[in-house]
C-alpha cells in the first residue's frame, strides 16, 4: 500500500521556503527564520531545545526527547544551511517553493539536506505521539555545512555533555540506484585561492603583447603542470601516505558500476584516472580547479593583457593524509614552479579530515538489515568522496563513529538545478527512519 505523503510534503514546503542560504550574508534574515521554525516545530513537540552560537556562523539547533533512562540515547545530525539557487540559474519554477514533478519532489534543499533531516524528525514526532519512540533522541541541526562551519570542531568540545550519545546517525547522502548504501569513509580536503600578479595593471595587447607576462596564462600553465589531464597529481610526495589500493576494494567498487552507471548520472562522456570510479572518487585523493576568474568576460573585447588572474582550488584526501601536510607540500609546489616575475597571494580555508567508519559494528549490521527489509535487496559498502566535516568532529572530539545512512536518490542533482528527491525513496526513508528510532 502507496504511503500518504500528504502531511510530510506540507511542511517539507514551509522548510524548503526558507532562504537559508549560508554562503551570503544577504539572506541572514531567512538563516533566523529556519533556526525559529526549526526550534518551534521541536517544541511543540515536546523536545528540549538548545540554540548553540559560534562566533563565525549561523545557530546550531540542538533538540533532545528523553524517554528512559534504560534507552539508547541516538544522535541524528542534519544541516538546515542550503546552496544558492535562482529561477536565472534555469530551474523550471521557483526553487524555494517545493514542486511535484513526475514523482519527485523538486525544490532547493530538498535532498541537500532539509529533505533527509526531515524524514527523521518528521518520523521522530509520529512515533512520540504513538508513544512508540524506542531510544532517547537528540537532532543537531547546523546552518554552516555548505561553507565547512569554522566553529564546529569548538561547538562540538565545548558541548560535548549535551551532545553525549550511543549512536550517531547522518543521512545526507545518496544511494545507488535502488540499492541502499552504507558508507565506510569520507574524504577529508579543505579549499584554496591562488592569485598571480603579473603587472601593476592591466596592459593593451598592442603595445605590450608577447613582451610581458600574463597573469592569466601563468596561472593556467602552472596548473596545467600540477593537474595532468587523466587527474594525476603531481605535487612531490602527494601520494606518499596513500594507503595501497586493495584487489578486493577493487573488486567492490567494480560491482558497484553495475548497480549504477556514473557515466549517465554525470552527463559525461567518459570517466578519468588509473582506477574504475568508484575507487577513484572514494579511496584516491584529488584536487580540482573548481573555478578561475582573470581578464574581460563582459560583451565584446577588451585587448588586454590581465594583471592578475587567481584559481578556487579543492582538494581531497583519503584517510592516510593529513590535510596539513598537504597544504604545506602545496606552498612548497607553488614557489618552486611559479616564476620570479610573478607575484603570488595564497589563502587556504578551514581544512576537513577524512574519516574511515567501522563498518562491521554490530548496530550497523542491524541497520543494514532494516536497509534490506524496506529496500528489498543488501545494501552495499561504498566509499564516498565528499566529507562531511563533522564526522570527523564527532570521531576526534566525542570519540564516536557516525553511521552514514543516504536516502537521496543518486540523480537529485544535489546543488544543481532541478534538486530532487524521487517519491518512491522518501517513502522509503520514512520506513527506514521508523525501524532504526522505534
Amino acid at each position: 500500500m502507496k504511503k500518504d505523503l500528504t502531511e510530510f510534503t506540507e511542511i517539507l514546503r514551509e522548510y524548503v521556503a526558507f532562504k537559508s542560504v549560508s554562503t551570503d550574508a544577504a539572506f541572514a534574515p531567512d538563516i533566523d527564520a529556519t533556526v525559529k521554525w526549526l526550534a518551534a516545530l521541536f517544541n511543540d513537540n515536546g523536545f528540549k531545545v538548545t540554540v548553540l552560537k559560534g562566533p563565525k556562523t549561523n545557530p546550531v539547533v540542538v533538540a533532545e526527547y528523553h524517554v528512559s533512562d534504560d534507552l539508547k540515547t541516538k544522535l541524528i545530525y542534519g544541516h538546515y544551511d542550503v546552496q544558492p539557487a535562482s529561477l536565472e540559474d534555469g530551474w523550471k519554477s521557483e526553487p524555494f517553493d517545493l514542486t511535484e514533478s513526475n514523482g519527485r519532489l523538486v525544490g532547493r534543499g530538498v535532498v541537500d539536506n532539509k529533505g533527509q533531516n526531515f524524514i527523521h524528525i518528521y518520523t521522530a514526532i509520529n512515533l512520540i505521539k504513538e508513544k512508540r519512540l524506542g531510544c532517547n533522541l537528540k537532532f543537531m541541526l547546523e546552518g554552516n555545512e555548505e561553507t565547512s562551519n569554522p566553529d564546529m570542531t569548538d561547538l562540538v568540545a565545548g558541548n560535548a555533555a549535551l551532545l553525549k550519545s550511543g549512536q550517531i546517525i547522518i543521512s545526507d547522502g545518496e544511494i545507488l540506484g535502488a540499492t541502499p548504501t552504507i558508507e565506510e569513509s569520507l574524504r577529508g580536503g579543505g579549499n584554496l585561492t591562488l592569485k598571480f600578479i603579473s603587472a601593476k595593471n592591466d596592459l593593451h595587447s598592442g603595445l605590450f603583447g608577447s613582451g610581458v607576462p600574463s597573469a592569466t596564462k601563468e596561472l593556467i600553465a602552472l596548473l596545467a603542470k600540477m593537474l595532468l589531464p587523466d587527474g594525476t597529481v603531481t605535487i612531490p610526495g602527494f601520494y606518499d601516505a596513500v594507503d595501497k589500493i586493495k584487489p578486493e576494494q577493487i573488486e567492490r567498487n567494480l560491482a558497484l558500476l553495475k548497480i549504477d552507471d556514473p557515466i549517465t548520472t554525470a552527463g559525461v562522456k567518459a570517466t578519468i584516472g588509473k582506477y574504475d570510479f568508484h575507487t577513484m572518487v572514494g579511496i584516491w585523493p584529488a584536487i580540482e580547479v573548481s573555478g578561475i576568474q582573470a581578464g574581460y568576460t563582459g560583451e565584446g573585447y577588451k585587448n588586454i593583457i590581465p594583471a592578475s588572474a587567481f584559481a578556487k582550488i579543492n582538494f581531497r584526501l583519503v584517510a592516510s593524509q593529513k590535510p596539513e601536510a598537504f597544504v604545506e607540500e602545496f606552498k612548497k609546489y607553488v614557489a618552486d614552479n611559479t616564476p620570479a616575475y610573478i607575484d603570488y597571494e595564497l589563502t587556504v580555508d578551514k581544512l576537513s579530515y577524512p574519516v574511515k567508519v567501522n563498518v562491521t559494528d554490530p548496530e550497523i549490521l542491524k541497520i543494514m538489515a532494516f536497509q534490506e527489509k524496506v529496500y528489498g535487496v543488501k545494501p552495499v559498502i561504498k566509499n564516498v568522496g565528499g566529507g562531511i566535516p563533522v564526522v570527523a568532529d564527532f570521531k576526534n572530539v566525542l570519540g564516536i563513529d557516525a553511521f552514514l545512512i543516504s536516502l537521496g536518490n543518486n540523480d537529485c542533482n544535489m546543488h544543481g538545478v532541478g534538486e530532487n528527491f524521487n517519491l518512491d525513496l522518501v517513502a522509503k526513508g520514512l520506513e527506514l527512519s521508523e525501524l532504526m528510532l522505534s
